[in-house]
């Protein structure tokens, strides 16, 4: 761990973080190298899991709603549940199939402002490890709708994932949405049936 010499110096930092960056203090640039390093740890980590030996026989896609986490049959990011102010919900809680790594980025509302706060992403059904916490806010007191996170936050196959939010206002159920950029590496053949050449 750097010490405090060392961040006074300006030497890079080895800390996990966990906050989200407004998509406007992004360029192209840096969104597409996100985007990237993302791919890149995704697939390492598929490897590392022992998924394929060969990242040749991987695939990289978008994550799926409900094809990768169980969500709406139309593939929709919505909020199921109904909104209570300040009382924390569950989005989605899905176990990652045996088979595949994903990763989410970034996040994504349909206007701003939005009735979420806070949003965590969790390990486990009762969201006892917390790798991912976000405050929404900042995005819609600029009238942004998209956010990157700080760091990549990845489910290995048979890792349940759990979203939870915060409503800020009330809202019915299926009435909100909430929407990932996120990718999920699986063997080809999983979801696409032959590479792209």
């Amino acid at each position: 761990m750097a010490n405090l010499e060392e961040i006074k110096r300006g030497a890079p930092l080895r800390a996990t973080s966990s906050y989200l960056i407004p998509v406007g203090d992004l360029s192209l640039e840096d969104r597409q190298a996100l985007r990237r390093d993302a791919d890149r740890k995704l697939i390492m980590n598929a490897l590392d899991a022992r998924i394929k030996s060969d990242d040749k026989d991987l695939l990289i896609r978008d994550t799926l709603p409900n094809t990768d986490l169980g969500l709406a049959a139309q593939e929709d990011w919505l909020i199921a549940g109904a909104g209570i102010l300040a009382t924390e919900l569950q989005y989605l809680s899905a176990a990652v199939a045996n088979n595949r790594v994903i990763g989410f980025f970034g996040v994504s509302v349909e206007s701003a402002p939005a009735s979420i706060s806070r949003l965590r992403l969790t390990l486990g059904a009762a969201s006892a490890q917390t790798r991912g916490s976000y405050q929404l806010e900042q995005l819609y007191s600029r009238l942004e709708t998209a956010g990157y996170f700080s760091e990549l936050v990845q489910f290995v196959q048979i890792e349940v994932c759990r979203i939870m939010v915060m409503p800020r206002l009330a809202f019915v159920a299926n009435s909100e949405r909430l929407a990932f950029m996120a990718r999920t590496v699986e063997p080809i053949g999983g979801v696409i049936s032959t590479a792209s050449v």
